[in-house]
């Protein structure tokens, strides 16, 4: 497994490594961590007066400094003997996103300050990016996040889509990602159906559904949702459930990862610049009222 880890000198790197660090399982399986720092671009001016060659030593210096005051909090070189360290310069987002693709990445594990989801900023300006310029999945641990415990409750939100059925076969990909015996819960999220209205006031003459028979076909549509991806989960062994939530999935589904799931993931269907049009307004709810970490599928 490839992984790309941005790291800068903020808290949320040294999280980041100690995330990877407390994942045995993966380390096992010997995975190629590549540890990205990229320095931002100086005015042509600046390079004019120094000169482009002590530009980019200074850009390496201070890059080198990054890893070595995260080795100092973290000794992460001692478990990540493969792991390698690279300085970058330029656009933050158009660097990483080259580099994910160029390296062919299965996974970016970033950092994200969750600022504001008016502005549409639920991930941070660089994690935003990033979902839009490249299609490598990307694990988002917020700074309010708890990071999840070596054995894993996962939940895979699932609408019936090919979204969701892409973020489960990711799963059953990588999973040595989730640590020893996970817990798995594929969830699905229906609309509540009021009770019916007798006689029909638009056709007094059709036929009304008892709510027996609305709770049915509400049950009916859950297991089509849920049963392709429960399918191959039980087929490999592994500890699965479903579990169905009732009511707007913009207050359901984060209620529901909040209080029982360390890891949450989605697919997204991938259009747009913006958070919004990237995750789908549900999943952007979902990001905006909950902490939990999140694995995101380009699909």
């Amino acid at each position: 497994m490839r992984i790309l880890v941005p790291v800068d000198e903020s808290s949320q790197s040294t999280r980041l490594i100690h995330f990877l660090l407390e994942r045995d399982s993966l380390l096992g399986t010997d995975p190629e961590i590549e540890l990205v720092n990229v320095q931002y671009s100086v005015p042509e001016s600046l390079i004019r007066l120094f000169g482009l060659n002590e530009v980019k030593k200074y850009y390496q210096d201070t890059g080198v400094n990054v890893f070595e005051d995260l080795q100092k909090k973290t000794d992460f070189r001692s478990k990540l003997r493969t792991a390698t360290e690279r300085v970058m310069y330029g656009d933050v987002v158009k660097m990483l996103a080259e580099e994910a693709e160029a390296s062919k990445a299965d996974l970016i594990v970033m950092g994200a300050r969750g600022l504001n989801p008016v502005q549409g900023l639920i991930f941070g300006s660089v994690s935003n990016g990033l979902l839009a310029r490249t299609h490598v999945p990307m694990l988002v641990v917020r700074d309010e996040s708890k990071l999840p415990e070596k054995k894993m409750r996962v939940g895979i939100l699932v609408d019936g889509s090919a979204y969701g059925a892409a973020a489960a076969n990711y799963v059953l990909e990588h999973l040595e990602l989730f640590g020893e015996d996970p817990e798995f819960t594929v969830v699905h999220c229906a609309e509540p159906v009021p009770d019916p209205i007798t006689p029909n006031p638009v056709n007094p003459m059709m036929p009304v559904l008892s709510r027996e028979e609305i709770d049915e076909e509400q049950q009916t549509r859950f297991h089509e949702a849920v049963q392709p991806v429960l399918d191959p989960f039980e087929v490999a062994g592994l500890n699965v459930k479903a579990q169905l939530l009732v009511g707007e999935a913009d207050l359901e589904l984060p209620s529901f990862a909040n209080g029982n799931l360390d890891l949450i993931v989605m697919g997204s269907h991938g259009r747009g610049n913006f958070t919004a049009a990237v995750l789908g307004s549900t999943a952007m709810h979902i990001a905006a009222e909950t902490k939990v970490p999140m694995l995101v599928i380009r699909k």
